[in-house]
């Protein structure tokens, strides 16, 4: 694969740049360093393209917070002039870190999505008897910065670029040389790229039945257990020897009796909610109505947000569990007006 050069005009050229700031501003516009930055706009997209012109970003003073759902994690947000950088960077480096990637590799790509991905399970629940299901232990924040340089320098050649994309990836450890921050947009590249090869190694050497990845969620078929225990332990020594990582314990199963995949529970006859995934959507959609109740948001307001959390569970057999979530909403309201 030709390794790419000349991207850094592109990634400082001003128009790039008014992209990157209205891309950073979505869903972020009622923050304080927000509305800062937007009351002296020419001035500081001025000030972005210098920045990134003089290599002087000085990436890092990441906002911490915790979040619950869908489980447990730290989520680390850059100051919102970083994140108008990273977009620039990214709008230009993104399809070139989207070329070694697989077809039924789903996560942070154009076209794909956790929908797709279920979707395509459900396809190969049908067709094949056995699948085996495995994640990286603490994903993003074991991934080794040398060996995501050496990733990426297959790829780029433009030298003002990767010290760019180096001082991202400088700017957080978890422990020495290792992590990248959740909640960077950079990151979500940099872990879906940390495992293209992966897929490669998996569909041209082992070649299964059939293979997705969501992220560092992926799932392998084969009508045959056996087979499947043989890859598991080509895959284990691949991943510890090659990226440095320490795949979780593996879950081999039928898929007559279900394959959990990305919140639903994937068999051969159709895809249904895991039970947490149910809790999930009935937590959400007791939220929106209390919020309606107690004046937080208008009815238009709610019943967006209900359409949002609906739309995410559309493709499993949800029929019964989305019109008594809303009966109970709808019983609520009549307790407390």
């Amino acid at each position: 694969m030709k390794r790419q050069s000349d991207l850094f005009d592109q990634i400082i050229d001003y128009s790039n740049i008014r992209i990157a700031f209205l891309k950073a501003l979505r869903g972020n516009r009622k923050g304080l360093t927000v509305i800062d930055f937007c009351r002296r706009i020419s001035k500081n997209l001025a000030a972005v393209g210098r920045k990134l012109q003089a290599l002087d970003c000085g990436w890092g003073s990441y906002r911490s917070f915790m979040i619950q759902e869908p489980k447990v994690r730290v989520i680390n947000t850059a100051p919102f002039e970083q994140r108008v950088m990273q977009h620039a960077i990214m709008n230009i480096v993104e399809p070139i870190f989207d070329r070694p990637m697989i077809d039924h590799s789903y996560a942070c790509r154009k076209g794909k999505g956790t929908h797709s991905a279920v979707q395509y399970a459900f396809g190969r629940c049908k067709a094949v008897p056995f699948f085996l299901k495995l994640d990286i232990r603490k994903y993003f924040d074991s991934i080794h910065h040398e060996t995501l340089k050496a990733l990426i320098r297959r790829l780029i050649k433009d030298e003002r670029v990767l010290f760019l994309l180096d001082g991202v990836i400088d700017s957080y450890e978890t422990s020495p040389g290792r992590g990248v921050p959740i909640g960077n947009l950079t990151s979500q590249f940099f872990a879906n790229l940390y495992l293209a090869g992966m897929d490669h190694f998996i569909l041209e050497k082992l070649r299964p039945s059939a293979y997705c990845r969501y992220m560092d969620d992926f799932v392998i078929w084969s009508p045959s257990h056996s087979q499947l225990k043989e890859m598991f332990a080509q895959i284990n020594e691949y991943v510890n020897r090659n990226l440095k990582l320490t795949v979780k314990q593996p879950v081999f199963g039928k898929t007559a009796a279900g394959l959990p995949f990305l919140g639903f529970l994937v068999k051969d006859k159709g895809i249904y909610l895991l039970r947490k995934s149910k809790r999930r959507f009935k937590k959400r959609i007791t939220k929106i109505t209390r919020a309606l109740y107690s004046g937080a948001i208008s009815e238009e307001k709610a019943a967006e947000k209900a359409r949002s959390v609906c739309s995410a569970i559309n493709i499993a057999r949800t029929n019964r569990l989305r019109k008594k979530a809303i009966e109970d909403g709808e019983r609520f309201l009549a307790l407390t007006v």
